[in-house]
């Protein structure tokens, strides 16, 4: 059997971050599976123009087994744009009798995006981050996570042992969206409070508006749209724990078109309203939409407890689920207080939760283990050696 062909089609432009598809070229590569680009993009020095993707003109979709396309394809917001680029559908991509399988990734914000439109059922696959099993997914949709790439993995290794670092606890959101997240406005109302009787709390943050003088990290700045700070790494591996809380909190209620609870105006207020009221009298918690955040697998590469959502009770959906308490702290914000009481009474789980998560999140979510997943998920797995 030979081995699979991947063709990624890539936006060209240097500041158009497209991470989802960073992690799957850094994993093919590793395990010398050949794939392909529709242009150059990433480069991977300063000192060189090496691009993790090189174009490749003189390959198609059509010789590959699977053909990619990042989220920023059809959704790449500007702050200079009045509204989103989206590029078109590649003519004939979806043409009749092709044998390569097609595959978007879906990182997009909130609830219902681009993938919900019907058009984007012609995919063979949409690997979906911020998946919630409790609410409606299109069919052709499958879990997926953001992961740790290359340069996180190399940012986030080397820390001091856990007992070293300072006894404090990271809440900085720094690089974050210009609204808030309703989870973290939570956490700071009923988890902060308490935390602070175990950490110090950790609040710097960098000016990312600078550009740093080393000329790689000057290099991955400008690449990441401005989120890449040395210092920021350097902080977290400094510390004992990280707050990793993100997203946003809805009712249980409706499972059909939950993202109506999440637009703007009068009529969606009274609808959240409603849905909010009648939540009293479900048995049910709540859901937790836009989970999956770069700060909980920075956390968990740095070898910090990693405190989040409790991700199995909010309904978030893994590909390998976290165990709560194992791999990282999750907590349930309708009583902070039952975690807090439980690391008062056994102070060791602290280091021991940090280590295991770290192994887990390697393990699972660097970009080896990323790439193979995403073959089995396109159903071409790796040839036998």
């Amino acid at each position: 059997m030979s081995q699979p062909r991947v063709y990624f089609y890539c936006c060209p432009e240097p500041d158009n971050l497209q991470d989802d598809i960073i992690i799957l070229a850094e994993g093919l590569r590793a395990l010398g599976i050949p794939y392909y680009a529709s242009a150059n993009y990433w480069r991977l020095s300063p000192d060189s123009d090496d691009f993790l993707f090189k174009a490749t003109p003189e390959v198609s979709p059509d010789d590959c087994d699977v053909v990619v396309f990042p989220y920023t394809w059809f959704n790449w917001v500007l702050l200079s744009a009045p509204r989103p680029i989206r590029r078109p559908f590649p003519e004939g991509i979806f043409k009749k009798g092709r044998k390569y399988r097609t595959v978007y990734m879906d990182t997009n914000d909130g609830l219902r995006t681009v993938s919900w439109e019907p058009e984007f059922r012609n995919f063979d696959l949409i690997l979906r981050t911020k998946y919630n099993r409790r609410v409606f997914n299109p069919s052709n949709l499958r879990p997926w996570v953001l992961g740790l790439s290359n340069r996180m993995v190399q940012m986030t290794a080397g820390g001091p042992a856990f007992e070293q670092r300072r006894r404090a606890m990271m809440v900085n959101f720094g690089a974050s969206h210009g609204y808030p997240h309703g989870a973290r406005t939570r956490a700071h109302e009923k988890f902060d409070p308490l935390i602070g009787a175990l950490f110090d709390i950790e609040s710097t943050k960098d000016d990312l508006s600078i550009p740093p003088d080393d000329a790689y990290d000057r290099l991955m700045w400008e690449q990441t749209n401005h989120r890449h700070a040395r210092t920021y790494y350097a902080r977290m591996k400094a510390c004992q724990a990280v707050s990793c809380f993100c997203g946003d909190l809805i009712p249980p209620m409706p499972w059909l078109e939950p993202y109506r609870l999440m637009q703007f105006g009068n009529r969606a207020k009274i609808r959240r309203a409603f849905y909010e009221f009648i939540g009293h009298f479900d048995p049910r918690p709540e859901r937790i939409s836009q989970w999956d955040s770069w700060r909980f697998w920075e956390a968990l590469g740095s070898g910090c407890a990693a405190f989040n959502l409790d991700l199995e009770r909010y309904g978030a959906q893994l590909p390998v689920m976290p165990i709560k308490d194992e791999h990282y702290f999750g907590v349930n914000l309708s009583r902070p207080e039952a975690s807090i009481d439980a690391l008062v009474e056994n102070p060791s789980r602290l280091s021991a939760v940090a280590s295991s998560g770290r192994k887990w999140a390697l393990a699972n979510y660097s970009p080896e283990p990323m790439a193979r997943r995403f073959l089995r998920e396109a159903g071409l797995g790796l040839a036998e050696t």
